[in-house]
């Protein structure tokens, strides 16, 4: 018979404190676990008096919590089931391995008559699938008397059990999704006690020490409506918010448009009402954002196959630039991040590429596309098995630090439906990863949890939870524990101005690491006030500047190779004209103590002003080198003159004419900050270049 269903979403298990393992354990005493509970097809339910009241229509129910499982280990499920009225010759009982898609699950189910059944509608149990039918059975309680129900799979055979005692076995049957619940065939009234499931031999993977005590802090009316809002991304400073709101009178489309994105503010307090970012980003159907950038300055577009971007502008925002990755998907849902750098992309898909593809089921693998050396963006590339599992992987977010991913997983053990997974990265490439913990009870619940994200700092995380919200779906905040946490980073935030008038100007900003002479990240600064953002993870020495035509930049210096804490830090970035008489300092050109051999930290700020006198091809500089005051000065002299001459030779390697670089040096003269502190002497051991001819 095929039964009409409600589709109960929600999803729940407790923490065995001993063994670590998912179990439900339902008492009723509170709808912890989400069943469905309200009025349909003349039929209800409810949990009242420490039970699941079931008062099901004529045609019959079912009623589905998704739990974890893993379907290649045995289990226990079981339940107190009582008939208190109704039709009394049709069939009650558990239900497991339901897949809505396929309309598939196994069954045990009794009738008060005294009678059994066991069967699977699952396309690949046909050879397994019971044929005996009904089976006649004293065991069996009549009606108004509770039947204790249980199926048991040990060592791969199902153990079939009616109050204390097994009726049948058979080999195990397939799962083809992972609810599990109460069936029945007619109209009936049940109560339901006692509900069990647990898997002993699963065990869900926490961090070590976890922090109890962790709070979910609800973002308030502001931000989350009585429909769905999902898909937060905050800023790296953690005071902007981006988000959509489904099927909300809000949009441009009413309700009857999939998703607006909104965004919101924190004033120190509380989050700002929401509002609608209107065009371009909003239409009156779906919109889909996949990432903003760290500087807020870029947002990334997603269609059927593509991406796409959108650069801010003085006039507002540019038109759409076809971004150059390709990918297939066949799954219903998509989700993607940019990281923090700019240089790899996370997504979610399914295609033939994925580890368990399988066309029937929703089942997505996260993937990375890589930008190269070129600016082009390559092939995608499965994260592999430590991540991806035979089920849905969904919401990936790289944090700052460009190796701690976070995740949501039906496939990995936890607690409900999705729960939130952390991995980090164990190599230069994107295939290793350490085992995937589960972020634990205080931010899993017994529903679905997702679309995790952090601001750079670190401290607190955003994520949607359909529990004990104003709507369907809302987004809370919680303050991590170390255990969870990202590595730290530094955030770095300024303008970009003219070093002539102080005037914001538009500028790329261009991130180095000095010593693998590698571009690590890009930004843009906002072009009408110059602001920008970077994030920088600990372990590099970082050289970083602004780019903008006609005009020369002062290179920043940031050596992070030693990890602290997260720090946020203000840097201005210059740029002068190009004009005859500037004068800029190279403050990423690096000597060996006392000597004119050029470290290789050193490779990147002098390439790009070869590059520089090469599209300006009649500019002539001259180079001056100068020391701090320690020491004699004539010998400082030589050495810093012997530092201009090892400069300009790199220089003329490069393919620039000697004629077009001239030099001297002048030892301890000019002084930029007193010869005090190592500090201040630091910064008078430099490297200046002055344009004599334009």
């Amino acid at each position: 018979m095929k039964l009409p269903f409600l589709i109960l979403l929600l999803a729940g298990l407790t923490l065995i404190a001993s063994g670590q393992s998912p179990t439900v354990n339902d008492e009723f005493d509170d709808d912890r676990y989400g069943w469905w509970t309200g009025e349909s097809n003349g039929g209800s339910q409810r949990i009242e008096n420490g039970k699941l009241q079931l008062n099901s229509p004529a045609g019959g129910w079912a009623s589905s919590i998704n739990v974890y499982v893993d379907v290649n280990e045995d289990f226990r499920l079981a339940a107190n089931i009582t008939q208190t009225g109704g039709v009394s010759n049709k069939g009650f009982g558990l239900m497991w391995g339901y897949n809505k898609a396929l309309n598939s699950y196994n069954y045990l189910v009794i009738a008060s008559t005294g009678y059994y059944f066991i069967g699977s509608t699952n396309k690949a149990t046909n050879n397994l699938k019971p044929k005996k039918g009904w089976v006649q059975s004293s065991v069996v309680n009549p009606l108004g008397k509770a039947n204790q129900i249980a199926v048991e799979q040990t060592a791969g055979v199902l153990h079939f059990i009616i109050n204390g005692t097994e009726v049948d076995q058979y080999p195990a049957f397939p799962w083809d999704g992972t609810a599990i619940g109460i069936i029945n065939y007619d109209q009936m009234n049940l109560e339901i006690d006692h509900y069990r499931f647990s898997q002993p031999g699963v065990v869900i993977n926490l961090p070590p020490k976890l922090t109890t005590g962790l709070v979910k802090v609800n973002l308030g009316p502001g931000v989350n409506t009585p429909v769905n809002d999902v898909m937060p991304r905050i800023s790296a400073d953690g005071k902007l918010l981006y988000f959509t709101r489904q099927y909300y009178a809000g949009n441009l489309g009413g309700i009857e448009d999939a998703e607006d994105y909104y965004s919101s503010t924190w004033d120190g307090s509380k989050w700002s009402d929401a509002i609608n970012l209107g065009e371009p980003f909003n239409t009156k159907t779906t919109d889909n954002i996949s990432s903003i950038s760290t500087d807020n300055n870029t947002i990334i577009f997603v269609d059927a196959t593509q991406f796409w971007k959108r650069t801010r502008s003085l006039l507002g925002w540019n038109a759409p630039e076809l971004l150059g990755i390709t990918y297939r998907n066949e799954a219903k849902h998509f989700e993607s991040y940019l990281s923090s750098d700019g240089k790899a992309m996370l997504f979610t898909t399914k295609n033939s590429s994925n580890l368990y593809y399988d066309t029937a089921r929703e089942e997505r693998d996260i993937y990375v596309s890589l930008q190269n050396d070129d600016g082009q963006w390559e092939d995608p590339i499965n994260l592999g098995p430590t991540v991806n599992t035979r089920f849905d992987e969904v919401s990936p977010f790289l944090a700052a630090d460009g190796k701690t991913l976070y995740f949501s997983s039906h496939g990995h053990p936890g607690y409900g439906s999705a729960d939130i997974f952390m991995t980090r990265r164990t190599g230069p490439g994107w295939t290793e990863w350490t085992k995937p913990v589960n972020l634990g009870p205080e931010i899993n619940s017994y529903s679905f949890d997702a679309y995790y994200v952090l601001p750079a700092s670190g401290e607190i995380a955003l994520m949607v939870t359909d529990k004990d919200g104003y709507g369907k779906t809302d987004i809370v905040s919680i303050r991590l524990p170390k255990e969870i946490k990202p590595d730290p980073v530094v955030l770095v935030r300024g303008r970009t101005l003219d070093a002539k008038n102080q005037k914001p100007i538009s500028a790329d900003i261009i991130i180095e690491n000095l010593s693998t002479n590698k571009n690590v990240g890009e930004a843009i600064s906002d072009p009408a006030t110059g602001e920008y953002k970077i994030t920088l993870p600990y372990g590099a020495n970082y050289g970083f500047h602004a780019a903008a035509p006609g005009h020369l930049s002062v290179s920043e210096n940031l050596d992070l190779t030693e990890v602290k804490s997260f720090v946020e830090l203000s840097k201005d970035l210059y740029l002068s004209p190009i004009e005859v008489g500037e004068r800029i300092k190279l403050n990423n050109v690096f000597f060996e103590q006392a000597k004119a051999i050029l470290k290789q930290e050193s490779y990147a700020e002098l390439d790009r002003l070869v590059d520089i006198m090469k599209e300006n091809p009649s500019m002539e500089i001259e180079l001056g080198g100068y020391t701090d005051n320690q020491g004699n000065s004539v010998r400082l002299i030589l050495l810093s003159q012997d530092r201009i001459s090892t400069v300009k030779k790199y220089m003329t390697d490069k393919g620039i004419a000697p004629r077009r670089i001239a030099g001297k040096g002048y030892g301890p003269a000019n002084p930029i900050a007193p010869n005090d502190t190592e500090d201040d002497r630091r910064l008078n051991r430099r490297v200046e270049f002055k344009i004599t001819k334009k």
